[in-house]
């Protein structure tokens, strides 16, 4: 049995030295306890201070590393929650700045639509674009209002930079506006500086230009030219703009011109519209 009493012997000596070891820490313990309070110790006291010293200050910067080692731990748990806080409120934040500078754009939007509606005389009716087809981009749009609200085909649609268009069709509640800029649109127009009749078609290669010829044949058109509406079509009031000209050609034979001009309005970027009701006094002023 020589071979299981050795294990139990271990055993023993081990707890020996842990109940030594305790016993000495709380010994130490109390004479520092007890000793604290007091100006004179004894001679024991002080060759227990002076040989345990290093142990005590040993221990308290193992107890004072531990410590900080468990603090450094629960301060990463909780600066990668409040990492996390602030990465949300972050988002939310910018998700706020994007509406806010939408709502900023939309409100400058209708107020120059406002300000326009506001210098015509008739109804008129504000109507956002809700559709495009892309196969016809720069050919025409789909509106929110119809007729409903009292539109009708053939209304002159317009905006504070000039003639967008007309009504084809129109549903209860919504409305196709064709493009000026469509090759099957032309519009009535006259020179705002020397007075003469044009007419104002849609050239449809995509360019989103327009292609100005003129009513009889004398004309005096030159690039920096603005023309406006005649008012003579019967579908668009007079006075509104409809392009600027800027280049002109003449025929081979030197009798006619004809001049290209670039519409104000950005047909690329087109989300709110003017429809006018009463075009016969829709007129600008």
């Amino acid at each position: 049995m020589p071979g299981r009493g050795a294990p139990v012997n271990k055993l023993l000596s081990r707890r020996r030295a842990i109940v030594t070891f305790v016993s000495v820490i709380l010994l130490v313990a109390l004479i520092y306890s007890t000793a604290r309070d007091r100006e004179r110790l004894s001679a024991a006291e002080h060759v227990l201070r002076e040989v345990f010293a290093p142990v005590a200050r040993g221990a308290d910067y193992v107890s004072r590393t531990v410590s900080s080692c468990v603090s450094f731990v629960a301060s990463i748990g909780r600066m990668k929650r409040e990492n996390e806080a602030l990465s949300a409120e972050v988002d939310r934040l910018r998700s706020e700045v994007v509406q806010l500078s939408e709502a900023a754009r939309e409100n400058a939007r209708l107020s120059s639509l406002l300000d326009l509606k506001s210098s015509l005389e008739g109804r008129t009716v504000v109507a956002r674009v809700v559709y495009r087809d892309p196969a016809s981009w720069l050919e025409s749009v789909v509106i929110d209002k119809g007729s409903s609200q009292g539109l009708a085909t053939g209304m002159a649609v317009v905006g504070p930079s000039g003639v967008i268009g007309r009504t084809t069709s129109v549903t209860a509640h919504t409305a196709t506006v064709l493009f000026a800029i469509d090759p099957r649109s032309a519009i009535g127009g006259v020179n705002s500086r020397s007075r003469d009749l044009v007419i104002a078609e849609g050239i449809g290669d995509g360019s989103g230009l327009l292609r100005v010829r003129p009513i009889g044949g004398e004309c005096d058109i030159v690039a920096g030219d603005v023309i406006i509406t005649s008012g003579l079509g019967g579908i668009y009031p007079k006075g509104h703009v409809v392009a600027d000209v800027i280049s002109v050609e003449q025929d081979k034979y030197g009798v006619s011109k004809t001049a290209a001009a670039r519409p104000r309005v950005d047909f690329q970027r087109l989300e709110e519209v003017l429809v006018l009701i009463d075009p016969a006094r829709g007129a600008a002023r």
